[in-house]
């Protein structure tokens, strides 16, 4: 059985020793994005009203905030594996660029209840 190594890339400053936080971007929904996400959840419709009870899991097409071009795949090279994590969930995003954005500005005024 081989190792297997999962490179993760944490943010500027943080020790590499597996205790510093993640470098997490932010998914924004996007029909010409270079992202297909294979399961995003959406608030199923029923006769045109949406029912946030109940979800449905769908392939959606999107991209980072940070880097619209930008591509998640997993890279392997010479047997160490990158992958990039990334939320549709604002307040889980780290990325420093991402939470620069403006779809991440309008992501978090979107989670504030209005009234």
């Amino acid at each position: 059985m081989s190792k297997r190594i999962v490179n993760v890339k944490v943010l500027p400053g943080e020790p590499t020793d597996g205790s510093g936080r993640m470098c997490i971007h932010l998914f924004v929904q996007a029909e010409d994005g270079p992202i297909v996400e294979p399961h995003v959840l959406h608030p199923a419709v029923e006769n045109g009203v949406v029912v946030k009870q109940k979800l449905a899991a769908k392939p959606t097409r999107g991209r980072l905030a940070c880097d619209p071009r930008r591509t998640v795949a997993p890279v392997t090279s010479k047997g160490i594996t990158t992958v990039i994590q990334r939320t549709s969930d604002p307040r889980a995003v780290t990325c420093l660029k991402c939470v620069a954005s403006t779809e991440y500005s309008r992501a978090m005024e979107s989670l504030v209840p209005k009234g």
